[in-house]
């Protein structure tokens, strides 16, 4: 059976359960293929493949606009899809509305599984480093995940039709409450965008940010710059080695999150 996985990951919590995912079929003698979205990737094929696997972190409460873009540009011509979703405190409606998606483009979804992760948003913008709030987000995960994996395997290898999950009981509540707040206070992130930079006296121009942006925004023109196509992953500022990367002030002296330690 050849499977092909594809994930979106901002700071790595998405791509350290894609690994244990590919490494959990290939132990089942699976060929795996892994691949890391990015918006130079999304016009894929998947002619040499059985079953496609899509792993992504939900984004208040959705999957990011690149993961749909994966799946509008592909006819899936009747092939198995499934869905893997890192989250923080709730996911929402994130996997059924991806999974209901994927059958306009004509594919099956045999199943999906969600982990709880530390949230790196969080993490990021208000946890200072060596704090308390730092050493409790970064205990929040998901139990005996190596099994939950294992388990989760086993059930896509019988390639069986799956049900599209019932509407979360709290999206009344979310909808009319919770995405209001977020809208009021922060707009989803995207008041940060403009206020990336690099500190051009600590930058070791190891160009980092720059390859693992997913949407090619960090470009280095004798500096540093940012652009304002962001899909405020925190990839880029979690995995600067100098930390010379910040959004403005609010994240100096802040936590950063860029290896996954299951405490």
């Amino acid at each position: 059976m050849k499977i092909s996985l594809h994930y979106y990951s901002g700071a790595g919590n998405t791509e350290f359960i894609a690994k244990r995912m590919a490494k959990s079929f290939e132990d089942n003698f699976c060929s795996i293929h892994i691949t890391r979205v990015t918006a130079d990737n999304i016009k894929t094929t998947i002619e040499d493949f059985d079953i496609l696997g899509i792993g992504f972190p939900i984004y208040f409460r959705d999957a990011p606009e690149l993961i749909y873009d994966l799946v509008r540009n592909l006819d899936g011509k009747s092939k198995s899809i499934f869905f893997f979703a890192t989250k923080g405190l709730y996911s929402g409606n994130a996997v059924k509305n991806i999974m209901a998606f994927s059958i306009t483009q004509n594919f099956q979804p045999i199943g999906s599984i969600e982990f709880f992760m530390p949230g790196t948003d969080f993490l990021t913008l208000f946890a200072k480093k060596s704090s308390h709030t730092e050493k409790l987000l970064k205990r929040i995960h998901s139990r005996d995940i190596d099994n939950k994996i294992k388990n989760f395997a086993a059930r896509i290898q019988n390639s069986l039709p799956a049900k599209i999950p019932y509407k979360k009981w709290y999206t009344f509540f979310d909808e009319y409450t919770v995405k209001k707040l977020e809208r009021m206070y922060d707009n989803h992130h995207k008041n940060y965008i403009d206020q990336f930079y690099s500190n051009p006296e600590i930058c070791i121009e190891c160009m980092a940010c720059t390859r693992g942006c997913p949407r090619n925004n960090i470009t280095f023109d004798g500096h540093i710059k940012f652009g304002t196509n962001c899909d405020v992953c925190f990839r880029c500022i979690n995995h600067c080695p100098p930390e010379s990367i910040q959004i403005g002030n609010i994240t100096k002296g802040n936590a950063r999150y860029n290896k996954v330690e299951l405490l």
